[in-house]
C-alpha cells in the first residue's frame, strides 16, 4: 500500500466539497453582506444612495474567502505528507543520491 493514500484521498474530498458547495456558499454570503450593509444603511444615512465601492469590495472579499478556507484546510490535512526533518542522525531517509568522493582515484 502507498504511503499517503488516505491523506491524499481526504484532500480530494476537501475540495470536491468545497466546489459542489461553492455557488451556495457565495450566494449565502452575499445576501448575508449586502443584507447587514443595507441595515447599516438604513440607520446612519437613509438618504444617501449605496456605495458601489463598498458593494465591490464586500463581493471581492466573499469570493477570496472560500478559497482561502480551501488553501488552509488543504495545508492542515497534508501537514502529516511532509517529511520530518532529522538532520545530523544515521537512521535518517536519505532524500537525494549519494555523492561519490572526489578523492578516490
Amino acid at each position: 500500500m502507498r504511503e499517503n493514500t488516505g491523506i491524499a484521498v481526504a484532500i480530494a474530498a476537501i475540495v470536491a466539497f468545497t466546489y459542489v458547495i461553492w455557488a451556495a456558499v457565495v450566494a449565502v454570503m452575499l445576501w448575508t453582506g449586502v443584507t447587514i450593509y443595507a441595515i447599516v444603511k438604513w440607520i446612519g444615512a437613509p438618504q444617501d444612495h449605496a456605495s458601489a465601492t463598498s458593494l465591490l469590495v464586500m463581493l471581492i472579499g466573499v469570493v477570496t474567502f472560500v478559497p482561502l478556507l480551501l488553501a488552509i484546510a488543504i495545508y492542515l490535512v497534508s501537514k502529516p505528507m511532509h517529511y520530518a526533518r532529522r538532520r545530523g542522525k544515521k537512521d535518517a531517509e536519505q532524500l537525494s543520491l549519494p555523492i561519490p568522493d572526489a578523492t578516490a582515484d
